[in-house]
């Protein structure tokens, strides 16, 4: 995934950093988010489908855009559905 590559090197050059930090800290940040009991991580993990038990920061950003987007396009049907727009 070259553009997140690109991704991974600006935020490591914004904070003094590696990419390979970078995408250490996502992977862990994941991985504890994944291990949280809480309900509105269950609830967003349960919206996504990986590979394999955890995602890669890549598959994790994918899916959450994905997420995003999807939101985004039903909000805007629904503001066009009631004459908002």
């Amino acid at each position: 995934m070259k553009d997140f590559q690109s991704i991974l090197q600006q935020i490591a050059l914004e904070h003094g950093t590696t990419p390979e930090d970078v995408r250490h800290e996502m992977q862990f940040a994941i991985d504890t988010a994944f291990e949280s009991p809480s309900v509105e991580a269950k609830t967003v993990q349960n919206m996504m489908h990986f590979q394999s038990a955890r995602p890669t920061p890549e598959e994790f950003v994918q899916q959450i855009a994905m997420i995003l987007q999807t939101e985004v396009v039903s909000r805007v049907m629904r503001k066009i559905d009631f004459g908002i727009w």
